[in-house]
């Protein structure tokens, strides 16, 4: 079977995950990294990944006149994904279905190769369960005594809601990098249902019903934040399109462009998001880079504010930057069984591709069972207003917490 990998903007990630069709006998596959000047040809299978903008539409649409099927992979295609955050402030990142009709979609952040070779070989993929369904933690849908900062979780029986910390498991289906395994709150890379959004921020609110709020209306129908007023959900909840529309923000109904943009696309991604959301955030946009990206996000605030770090932290530390150079030499080669061998490895220390147990002081969960997790796990720290900068980073945050600004250079 052809099949051609089209990838567009954006970090790369699941356009590298693609490798591993290689491994596959009865697939033939090409990668195409600059579809704008793709020589048309006709094949079985367009795979389109990255996320997508309107002077875009010209090459999504020639992609489709020359393919028998066109399947978006990963959220950046399907719903606009982590970099739509960005529309906010005016940007126009556009899922697929936008431009084009009858895409088959694999949703997911990073999307889950097994999901895209059953929709190539035109097999029907397994049925996720809903994410609550697969979770060892345990709700009572009582309705809560507080919202907390999501800084650190030390219960791990308790539903994350219950326990006042949103997670949108409620409202996605289980996947492959299973964020909750490693004490981090699902986001929502896989909706169960249409809005999702906006029907978690209902069922949150719900849970909230005991709770004293301020609240802020909008002429244009909707609010990316509850209120300029002070009260324990505004302090705890200062990002709420962040927590609750990370993936879907194009397809939420919500308006764009209500803040004012930066100018740049990826600084407009991570302003107004949570000092502990960087390193998941940088996990999920970083690409083939994402290790090097989160340790110098964490590295620096640590170091800026007197954070001890274990020796066997730093020796992990070390064994991801060592397997991030690996990948890189994989994805440069299009080693697919390099890219397996490498993916595996990191996995087993940082829990995902996501880097979902990747955080500041250590790591969220234990790596080994034969160690003692108390030597590299890590803690609570404070959220500490300033200006943090290391080479190529320059990130600053409020008293809350909040980043104001933000600058990554590569190198």
């Amino acid at each position: 079977m052809d099949v051609k990998i089209f990838q567009f903007n954006g970090c790369n990630k699941c356009f590298y995950e693609t490798l591993l069709l290689k491994l596959e006998d009865n697939i033939k596959v090409e990668f195409i990294s600059n579809p704008h000047e793709w020589k048309a040809e006709s094949m079985d299978v367009a795979i389109i990944t990255g996320y997508l903008l309107p002077n875009d539409l010209d090459s999504v649409q020639n992609i489709q006149n020359n393919a028998e099927r066109i399947i978006a992979f990963g959220d950046c295609t399907t719903t606009g994904g982590i970099f739509a955050l960005a529309n906010q402030k005016g940007h126009q990142v556009t899922p697929l279905k936008n431009f084009v009709s009858n895409e088959i979609t694999v949703d997911g952040c990073l999307g889950e190769i097994e999901e895209l070779i059953a929709a190539i070989n035109g097999e029907e993929s397994r049925e996720n369960r809903p994410l609550c369904n697969a979770c060892k933690r345990r709700a009572t849908c009582e309705y809560l005594d507080s919202v907390n900062r999501q800084i650190e979780i030390e219960d791990n029986e308790t539903c994350f809601n219950d326990l006042g910390f949103l997670c949108n498991g409620f409202i996605a289906k289980e996947c492959k990098e299973r964020c909750i395994d490693y004490n981090t709150p699902c986001r929502g890379c896989k909706p169960m249902v249409e809005r999702s959004g906006v029907r978690m921020l209902g069922m949150f609110g719900t849970l909230m019903g005991n709770i004293e709020m301020a609240t802020e209306h909008s002429e244009k129908g909707a609010t990316d934040k509850l209120a300029d007023a002070e009260d324990d959900v505004t302090d705890s909840l200062p990002d709420i399109l962040g927590n609750f529309f990370r993936f879907t923000l194009p397809t939420s109904g919500l308006p764009r462009g209500r803040m004012q943009s930066s100018g740049d696309l990826l600084q407009d991604v991570f302003t107004g998001r949570l000092i502990e959301e960087l390193p998941l955030i940088a996990g999920l946009l970083g690409g083939n880079k994402s290790i090097s990206l989160i340790l110098k996000i964490i590295e620096t605030y640590e170091k800026a504010n007197n954070i001890e770090i274990s020796e066997q932290t730093k020796k992990y530390r070390s064994e991801l930057l060592e397997l991030e150079t690996e990948l890189i030499e994989a994805t440069n080669n299009k080693d697919a069984q390099k890219y397996k061998e490498t993916t595996e490895k990191i996995r087993k220390i940082a829990g995902n591709m996501n880097l979902s147990n990747v955080y500041f002081g250590g790591f969220k969960q234990k790596i080994d069972d034969n160690e003692d997790f108390e030597s590299y796990k890590s803690h609570i720290f404070e959220v500490a207003e300033g200006t943090y900068k290391n080479g190529s980073l320059n990130y600053s945050i409020d008293p809350k917490g909040v980043i104001k600004e933000i600058t990554i250079k590569e190198g």
